[in-house]
């Protein structure tokens, strides 16, 4: 939801017919109410467009701050990037370069008690297994899309497709075709 019609994201169609949000880069975001998800792993697919890369911007994220949670962004680098947190902060980012404008399918990975941070790129892996921290499950909070907290990293992007899931790990199988879909609605050849 957004209750600031100025924040709000618009809605659009692509030349091939594919809808998706638009975030301006300045003020746009949705939230989601608070979620409690009860687990220490979560998986984040995104089907973007990124559309700068003058600075980092939230794609989706769940708990701020001190909070355990976990996000995937795209970056100034120009990388897009994952990052898991326990009560250590773990971050990875993209092997390849993804200089803006780009369509991309993004997959987070997260598993706090398992030491895992993942990013799939058009389903080119990246992990990191750096310890993270005291173990604990994902903190209750809302989900940001396109703004970390609502206040600052505001994402200039197209949202084609997003999918946040809490639960046991995936098998390679079922983050495979999580990513087809996403691709199918984003127009990327995986």
């Amino acid at each position: 939801t957004q209750a600031t019609a100025a924040s709000r994201p618009t809605y659009q169609v692509d030349a091939s017919g594919r809808g998706y949000l638009s975030f301006d880069g300045v003020d746009d975001f949705l939230l989601t109410p608070t979620i409690t998800p009860g687990t220490d792993k979560a998986q984040m697919f995104a089907g973007v467009r990124k559309l700068s890369d003058a600075a980092t911007g939230i794609i989706a994220e769940l708990g701020i701050g001190g909070n355990y949670g976990v996000r995937i962004s795209s970056s100034a680098a120009p990388t897009l990037a994952s990052v898991s947190r326990g009560t250590v902060v773990i971050t990875v980012q993209s092997a390849s370069i993804y200089a803006a404008p780009v369509t991309a399918v993004v997959t987070g990975l997260g598993d706090i008690s398992g030491d895992l941070v993942a990013i799939r790129t058009n389903g080119i892996q990246v992990t990191n297994n750096g310890d993270q921290g005291t173990l604990g499950n994902y903190a209750a909070s809302p989900i940001y899309i396109g703004r970390r907290g609502g206040t600052t990293l505001p994402l200039t992007a197209r949202i084609y497709h997003l999918v946040v899931r809490f639960g046991a790990n995936l098998t390679a199988s079922v983050i495979s075709k999580a990513e087809s879909q996403t691709a199918a609605k984003t127009g990327v050849v995986l």
